[in-house]
């Protein structure tokens, strides 16, 4: 049985004491399904403002970027979107472990991405996905996030926790799990950072599931779960990950509840995380805001339940620093060769020209004359035609 550890949740808030109800927001799925839908018709300009409208505002006091100079910010988003591989677009149409099993032009392609980021600094992501890319259910989710919520209890409620924590390297002993050591919650003691986040995460699966309309809540998500991140050796941090060292423990602890759900028979799928390298980065000016875009761009916050980054992101590009002028002009050679970004930004460009001249308009008010008058004659008989 589904339980969601609440007793009241609603849909809509009374806004106004009289049983007025506010719109309810748009929902995670619904919101990248358009957004999907943007990229596929090359309207990027919606797809970033309101990516940077919702990530922005989170660096105001912040040195990672300049958050007022948006201008500039646009401007990189832009190329990121126009100089995006295929694997990209699949990871925004939430289809890209189905979509790389299958697909041998998407295979070929991946294999170049794979090779090149060996030495070009990269976006990457993790998806969670059974073997076939089939994602968990929103009722399948829930259950991992009331696990997670049983984790976080003291240690003589939580009878899974030291399963969950024996699935991967380090072990726990009987003896220091009876006693409340949690493994992805201590560091040198139980930290209270780390539990907060998890609360995040459990209420955040809990505002997904709610979300999604009852006689949907069996159906397999269409945008996995997820978590993105930027690496200067993307192949070196997707190995640590993988072996859940110097990883997000968020995504650890969810990925050895899967698997211990899936051991025990709860289960029928293993649902583990899927890495992918979606995006090469070619300009040094490039690091922070294509992690903080695609983060954005895939909704992959504890938050809103559509993943495991509980952090602004864009805080860990410092290796970026360490590409030297020469190979960061190598690299942006070789997208401005295999990349549609040239042809991309010049038709983006062709629509921003074609707006500024549809909106010239003469600022001045235009002088009372024969020929005005008859217009607006004219004009109103048309309107009360309409009528």
């Amino acid at each position: 049985m589904v339980t969601t550890r609440a007793k009241h949740y609603g849909h809509n808030s009374d806004i106004d004491g009289q049983g007025l109800s506010s719109p309810a927001p748009e929902a995670l799925s619904d919101r990248r399904r358009r957004w999907s839908h943007l990229l596929h018709s090359q309207h990027y300009q919606p797809i970033i403002s309101e990516v940077l409208d919702e990530e922005l505002p989170k660096y105001e006091n912040s040195t990672i970027i300049n958050a007022t100079d948006r201008v500039s910010h646009m401007r990189e988003c832009a190329l990121i979107l126009a100089s995006a591989p295929s694997v990209f677009a699949a990871a925004v149409n939430g289809n890209l472990v189905r979509q790389m099993a299958s697909n041998v032009q998407l295979q070929g392609e991946y294999t170049v991405i794979h090779e090149r980021a060996h030495d070009q600094p990269s976006i990457y992501i993790h998806l969670l996905a059974d073997e076939h890319g089939i994602a968990p259910t929103p009722n399948q989710y829930l259950v991992i996030g009331n696990m997670v919520f049983d984790y976080l209890g003291e240690a003589h409620n939580c009878e899974h926790a030291l399963h969950v924590d024996n699935i991967t390297p380090p072990m726990v002993t009987k003896s220091a799990s009876d006693q409340g050591h949690r493994k992805y919650i201590h560091t040198t003691n139980r930290s209270s950072k780390r539990v907060e986040t998890l609360h995040r995460l459990f209420r955040g699966i809990q505002n997904r599931w709610l979300e999604t309309p009852a006689s949907h809540r069996d159906t397999p998500f269409q945008f996995p779960p997820g978590e993105c991140g930027y690496s200067k050796d993307s192949h070196n941090r997707l190995a640590q990950h993988r072996a859940h060292q110097s990883s997000n423990y968020v995504m650890n602890l969810v990925e050895d509840i899967c698997t211990y759900l899936h051991r025990i028979g709860q289960f029928k799928q293993h649902f583990l995380m899927h890495q992918f390298i979606i995006y090469l980065i070619f300009r040094p000016s490039q690091a922070a805001i294509a992690e903080i875009f695609c983060s954005g761009l895939l909704q992959v916050w504890v938050e809103n339940g559509g993943g495991f980054n509980a952090y602004p992101a864009g805080r860990s590009v410092a290796t970026a620093r360490r590409v030297s002028i020469v190979e960061w002009h190598s690299h942006e050679r070789w997208i401005r060769e295999k990349s549609p970004v040239v042809e991309n930004m010049r038709a983006l460009k062709e629509k921003v020209d074609e707006w500024r001249k549809a909106l010239e308009w003469e600022e001045e008010a235009v002088e009372d004359s024969d020929e005005t008058k008859i217009f607006a004659d004219e004009y109103t008989g048309d309107m009360y035609e309409c009528f």
